[in-house]
């Protein structure tokens, strides 16, 4: 079932005229449209913006039922109205993750002094399947890095998959919140500064042992 680019109802595959609202169809219509927000090309059966969280149907706020959410926390989904929303660009967040450092899309999930860290953090990641970037002071990004202190080396991922991230980084932590890391070829744990996998003989990361 795909949606109406005009009132977002559901319309048959194949539909030239969309049944609630009279407007007519083709093919490219039906199949998705750029988000009047941020310009990204939406499903046709998205609910929100991927990218910013803009609202394709319309949705109550969760926190203020009475109220039409603008959009959807890009982090969590959570609808939100005007007044709810904390997004300082063009991505709508809610309160709860306003204090997640973000840059164009882009959620930080893990800082550390260590490049090598950072690095082990982010296959880790990749191995689960969510794409992520290592920021640091040596790395140039065509994005605006607004982070702060680049003194620290930063583990970014598409704010879309930021919980996803979260919930692998909390499975790899120990009793006392610290990271205890799994080869990312074949899932064995290995020790902070480990160049390879001491099962499989894999490289743990591209850059040298940790200083």
């Amino acid at each position: 079932m795909a949606s109406c680019p005009e009132c977002g109802a559901d319309v048959p595959e194949g539909a030239e005229v969309c049944a609630a609202c009279g407007a007519e169809l083709d093919g490219e219509a039906v199949a998705g449209r750029d988000c009047p927000n941020c310009g990204t090309t939406v499903p046709a059966d998205a609910e929100a913006c991927p990218a910013c969280g803009e609202l394709q149907h319309a949705v109550a706020c969760a926190t203020h039922p009475e109220r039409s959410a603008a959009g959807v926390c890009v982090m969590c989904g959570r609808p939100v109205c005007e007044a709810c929303d904390r997004g300082k660009g063009t991505e709508y967040v809610c309160e709860e993750h306003a204090v997640v450092p973000m840059t164009e899309g882009w959620a930080q999930v893990y800082t550390t002094g260590d490049d090598m860290e950072a690095e082990l953090i982010r296959d880790n990641l990749l191995s689960e399947g969510i794409d992520s970037q290592v920021l640091s002071q040596k790395d140039h990004f065509s994005f605006t890095v607004d982070l702060g202190d680049l003194a620290q080396v930063r583990v970014l991922v598409p704010a879309f998959e930021y919980e996803d991230a979260m919930r692998v980084l909390s499975a790899h932590a120990d009793p006392t919140r610290q990271l205890a890391l799994a080869c990312p070829t074949c899932g064995a744990a290995y020790a902070e500064g480990d160049a390879t996998c001491g099962a499989c003989g894999e490289p743990l990361a591209e850059t040298g042992p940790a200083a």
